[in-house]
């Protein structure tokens, strides 16, 4: 299941996994929400909420990480602090960015409204 996250013109594209949130997450799109960046993230609160196992939810991730966040509904694409996110509950992994996905991110400041869609 690939995706396309539009940042306002800069695209960057994913694969998602077979898990039942990620299933339920590609057949909404195309979806629209508001990030932001912490500086290893673009992250924001998505109006959906999206089936999970309660085995799934775990801490950290990975850079590269598509992520749901079922406790509040976030949504998260990780592109650096994956040796400190061991602290960071409630994650959901959904797939990952494709290769030069995180390069580009590295290169983005601010917050957006993203377009994630079917690619």
């Amino acid at each position: 299941m690939h995706i396309e996250i539009d940042f306002d013109g800069t695209i960057v594209s994913g694969t998602l996994n077979d898990s039942e949130t990620a299933k339920a997450f590609f057949e909404a799109l195309p979806i629209s929400v508001h990030v932001g960046s912490s500086g290893m993230d673009f992250c924001g609160q998505m109006e959906q909420s999206f089936p999970y196992d309660a085995a799934q939810v775990g801490y950290g991730w990975s850079n590269g990480d598509i992520n749901y966040n079922p406790g509040g509904g976030w949504f998260a694409v990780f592109f650096d602090g994956e040796d400190a996110s061991g602290s960071y509950g409630d994650q959901v992994n959904m797939g990952r960015l494709d290769d030069g996905a995180i390069e580009t991110l590295h290169g983005l400041r601010g917050s957006y409204d993203v377009t994630i869609r079917k690619a």
